[in-house]
């Protein structure tokens, strides 16, 4: 089954594709606010890569939160209408999950952080079996200093995400870190073949904001 993976959720756009568990191909690059423009190319251009079309997706899988709002939306919405157009399932992923699933295999305990408001910001801890990830701590809106406070008893967790850096409590930390920005494209395709059993309708295809935008309607 050819899976397209899609991920939004910061200010990297992920694309990949993937067949059966091979990734075939990958796109990421950081385009900040320019996303919704070009994710519709950005996916044929995965798709050319990959030698398949549009109508050879089996399965649709994309980053629904929590992260940046523009871009949940973003990919949200674009994964939902060629969902519908193409009469397929979509796999919900989080981007908590995402940013770290190609560490499974090397890391036991796993804390991925993205920014959110000041002081705060979005996380979760898994724990590996080398396959699949299971959440200790599930994706949380949480503070920084109470983050550090739960990291504390998770002293070999390797730490992912660059926007640990803003915040002292979480960068004085004796963990090991990765400073990366995003997932990448070919990880969220990957998880959408394993996980394809928790593929929903797109009607029931969702974002996971984890609290109410700052500006305009929630």
């Amino acid at each position: 089954m050819l899976v397209l993976g899609i991920d939004c959720s910061t200010r990297w756009t992920n694309i990949g594709v993937s067949d059966c568990g091979d990734v075939l191909a990958e796109i990421n690059l950081e385009l900040g606010r320019s996303q919704s423009s070009r994710l519709p190319l950005l996916v044929e251009e995965a798709l050319s890569e990959a030698k398949a079309e549009i109508r050879d997706i089996g399965l649709i899988a994309v980053a629904n939160g929590p992260g940046y709002y523009t871009g949940i939306r973003t990919g949200v919405a674009y994964a939902a209408a060629l969902a519908r157009a193409l009469g397929i399932k979509i796999v919900p992923l989080p981007t908590t999950e995402l940013f770290v699933f190609d560490l499974r295999h090397i890391e036991k305990n796993l804390a991925a952080v993205i920014k959110a408001r000041r002081g705060s910001v979005y996380a979760a801890i898994y724990s590996s079996d080398t396959v699949t990830l299971n959440a200790v701590m599930p994706p949380s809106f949480i503070g920084a200093t109470e983050l550090a406070e739960i990291l504390t008893q998770y002293p070999d967790a390797f730490l992912v995400g660059a926007d640990v850096e803003n915040h002292p409590e979480l960068a004085l930390l004796p963990n090991r870190r990765d400073n990366r920005h995003s997932g990448r494209g070919g990880q969220a395709a990957l998880m959408g073949w394993l996980y394809r059993e928790k593929a929903v309708k797109p009607e029931l295809l969702r974002g996971n904001y984890l609290r109410n935008p700052d500006i305009g309607p929630n």
